[in-house]
């Protein structure tokens, strides 16, 4: 059944001729938008959608349930903020719109965020995108549909 809706959907993308935002919500409580032009194609995995042009990788939105050993979402938060720093990445907070909160770590040409909602804190938001791309991308977060 996961194969053909895949397959469905992947038939309406190639149908598109358009640069519109496709949203994606990999969960109830997240939402992004990725424009249609970015990707041919989307593979989608439990928690996780990759997104494909001309056969590679270049970018993936995910969801990461916040483990039971943590305080909260905002510890799990820091606790990735501080895992992500490093000499070679630099990590910025996320402008985001109200109820979320997150920050980004760029490395090389990607730009990761991570972030959380503040209404629906058992999990976290994970996604990764071009540089060029990321800006665009994150303004687009919201609650899942």
């Amino acid at each position: 059944m996961k194969l053909i809706s895949t397959a469905i959907f992947l038939l309406f993308l190639s149908g598109c001729s358009s640069v519109q935002p496709i949203s994606f919500s990999p969960s109830q409580d997240y939402s992004v938008s990725v424009g249609s032009s970015l990707f041919d194609a989307v593979r989608i995995d439990v928690n996780d959608t990759s997104l494909f042009r001309k056969g590679k990788a270049i970018g993936f939105i995910r969801i990461e349930p916040v483990p039971e050993g943590s305080d909260s979402a905002e510890a799990f938060l820091n606790e990735l903020k501080l895992s992500s720093e490093s000499a070679s990445t630099n990590t910025t907070p996320l402008n985001l719109p109200s109820g979320f909160t997150g920050f980004a770590a760029k490395n090389r040409n990607y730009v990761t965020g991570y972030l959380f909602s503040e209404t629906h804190s058992d999990s976290i938001l994970i996604f990764s995108f071009p540089e060029g791309d990321f800006d665009e991308i994150v303004k687009t977060v919201s609650a899942g549909i």
